[in-house]
């Protein structure tokens, strides 16, 4: 079997269960932002949409190749950053958090330019936190 056809249709079902969850927010009649379903509405709707796309038309991966190389030590030390990452997001400044995870990723990933290193996972933390505070005017965590 290919792998972007089971890709494609858990992605699928994955933007179906979060339209339903999403449905479960509570939100204010008159707030004046966008309402806290938005994002998660959007995210859905592209999980759907892509998924549905890539079940249709698949590439030409098969799903034991794919499979292979998740299980591969940097796919492994990729999902465990992630999982640390989501597990301690209320406990860490968004700021700091953001910045190790980022750096974390670039290296597993293979990443070994140092100014890269230095420049990017800084660039990215401040450019997040900056968009969802101050844009979007969401709270994040932070100490300070």
């Amino acid at each position: 079997m290919k792998a972007d056809r089971i890709a494609g249709i858990v992605s699928a079902a994955a933007g179906l269960g979060l339209a339903v969850a999403t449905a479960q927010i509570d939100i204010l009649a008159g707030q004046p932002t966008l309402s806290a379903r938005f994002f998660p509405y959007v995210l859905a709707a592209v999980l759907v949409v892509g998924g549905v796309a890539l079940a249709v038309n698949p590439g030409g991966a098969l799903l034991g190749d794919v499979v292979g190389r998740l299980l591969a030590w940097r796919g492994i030390a990729f999902a465990t950053l992630f999982l640390v990452y989501a597990v301690t997001f209320r406990m860490v400044d968004f700021r700091l958090g953001t910045w190790a995870f980022v750096l974390a990723a670039m290296w597993v990933l293979g990443a070994r330019k140092w100014l890269e290193l230095l420049l990017l996972p800084a660039a990215v933390s401040a450019a997040t936190y900056l968009l969802f505070r101050h844009g979007f005017t969401v709270l994040l965590p932070v100490w300070i």
